[in-house]
């Protein structure tokens, strides 16, 4: 992925400095919200929204929401600071069972809304972080007698379900979604983040606070980018990792601060 993270001195001049330095950055569009993400608040009345790019067979992503993310939604997506996009982003390549939990996940979403698919995904990220890793089972066909049995127990409609997940309607959907953020955005890992601000809500003073947080990944290897919507309504920061709350807290933070 780009990395131009750069780092400017102070001046009085901060709102000039803001746009002088928008022109600088690599452009791409703000990522589209389909009907297969679920979201965490109402990104129509927040001025950050954060898209994160994750796989339900990543024990990484399982960590991150069973430890980070809470504190996230109660101190900046409770109190509508903040949105947050979740996009399905499944590794085909390393987890064997990425496609089945991919297509499972989103047809309980489609099929039964935000607030099952929650309490259902929460249930697949609680179980691999107690070792029963999807990854274990010995064929597709376990992990759908698996999920299946859940399903029963939260009194869903398996054959429902099954005809969804069959039909294969949102295979190719997340697949080239997948494909676009990987071109696009050089997103290659789960999880990954972009955080969207709309550039009329901060100032040169808040970039610069975000980029010395974001320059504190490269000592890991890590290489952060920065964006902007080619109309500069919006500065979106792309990182990867599991990281800790403290992370996301030293980001968000001046970021809702403006």
């Amino acid at each position: 992925s780009i990395s131009n993270i750069k780092i400017y001195g102070s001046s009085s001049s901060s709102s000039s400095q803001l746009q002088m330095y928008l022109q600088t950055l690599p452009q791409a569009p703000l990522p589209n919200i389909t009907n297969i993400d679920p979201v965490y608040g109402n990104p129509n009345s927040t001025n950050v929204i954060v898209y994160e790019f994750s796989d339900y067979a990543c024990p990484y992503c399982d960590l991150f929401y069973l430890q980070t993310f809470p504190q996230i939604k109660q101190n900046y997506i409770d109190n509508g600071k903040i949105s947050w996009v979740y996009v399905d982003f499944p590794l085909y390549q390393i987890h064997p069972y990425a496609n089945i939990t991919s297509q499972y996940l989103t047809c309980v979403y489609t099929l039964y809304g935000f607030n099952i698919w929650e309490e259902f995904a929460n249930w697949t990220w609680y179980n691999q972080m107690q070792g029963v890793s999807w990854n274990t089972l010995s064929s597709q066909q376990d992990v759908y007698n698996v999920f299946n049995k859940e399903a029963q127990a939260m009194g869903l409609d398996v054959n429902e379900i099954d005809s969804c997940v069959n039909s294969s309607e949102y295979y190719y959907q997340i697949y080239n979604q997948e494909n676009y953020y990987a071109s696009e955005y050089g997103i290659g890992g789960t999880p990954s983040f972009i955080i969207a601000v709309k550039t009329s809500s901060i100032t040169f003073q808040t970039i610069q606070k975000v980029n010395s947080v974001l320059n504190q990944l490269k000592q890991y290897g890590l290489s952060p980018s920065i964006y902007t919507t080619p109309d500069y309504s919006y500065i979106m920061f792309e990182f990867a990792g599991a990281l800790p709350y403290s992370f996301f807290n030293n980001i968000l933070q001046p970021l809702v601060s403006g």
